[in-house]
């Protein structure tokens, strides 16, 4: 039986439809046995998923207002602090992975509003640290709209995020290829780049820890790890230009 994940295990949610158009689609994943969770295997391509019936608790979403308080971070989660908000194209974030010298870079696009991506997001921060020390820089880019900003960095420091909140432009067209041609649009996404801001892997939906880790060792070790993965088969949310 299927049931809705927690920080360990990520779960589906709902979220809210703002200026750029964003379609709510739910992400519930089944809980495996260890034993059968299986390493994501790559494909070639990132098929693009038609949308589905609104689901019923996407009659009840409420348009981010920019007011609305992030949610209470986990006690164990040491808060962080944001020095600044920095809005970021595609080609700067790039930029920036070349420039930082890391053997390897996760990206990861999420937002306020988004629920899988609140439950992803702490998991990503407790990665941070341990990824560093390996050559592996993590990046957190918010597609939070101007007027939600100060929910993002709020739900950003409540969770542990120090250092600069990294925000995409509008519109998020360009982002997104920027980042990957193929991504659909779905948050939360996340991104390997190599040192040279090559794309080597890309997950589409909110992502569990021993299905990022196999992939981001694999990569360290070399091995062949390029393509996309498609986790619990969801959609998660899907961003509209």
């Amino acid at each position: 039986m299927g049931r809705k994940c927690t920080p360990g295990r990520l779960a589906a949610s709902t979220a809210a439809c703002a200026a750029a158009f964003l379609v709510l689609v739910g992400c519930v994943r089944p809980e495996k046995d260890k034993s059968e969770r299986a390493v994501p295997k790559p494909v070639e391509s990132v098929p693009v998923v038609a949308d589905p019936p609104a689901s019923p608790d996407s009659a009840a979403a409420v348009p981010p207002s920019g007011d609305e308080p992030a949610p209470s971070a986990p006690a164990h989660v040491e808060p962080g602090k944001i020095d600044a908000v920095v809005e970021v194209n595609g080609a700067e974030l790039l930029a920036r992975v070349r420039a930082s010298g890391a053997r390897g870079t996760l990206v990861n696009a999420w937002a306020s509003w988004c629920g899988p991506c609140k439950e992803e997001f702490p998991m990503l921060v407790a990665l941070q640290a341990k990824l560093k020390k390996r050559g592996v820089e993590v990046l957190f880019v918010s597609v939070d709209e101007p007027e939600t900003h100060a929910a993002a960095r709020a739900f950003a420091e409540q969770n542990g995020l120090s250092g600069e909140l990294l925000v995409a432009t509008r519109p998020l067209g360009p982002f997104k290829k920027a980042l990957n041609p193929e991504w659909p649009g779905m948050l939360p996404a996340t991104f390997l780049f190599d040192a040279g801001a090559r794309l080597r892997h890309f997950w589409g939906g909110p992502v569990y820890e021993d299905e990022l880790m196999p992939v981001v060792e694999g990569f360290l070790a070399g091995k062949a790890i390029d393509g996309s993965s498609m986790p619990g088969l969801s959609p998660g949310l899907d961003l509209r230009d």
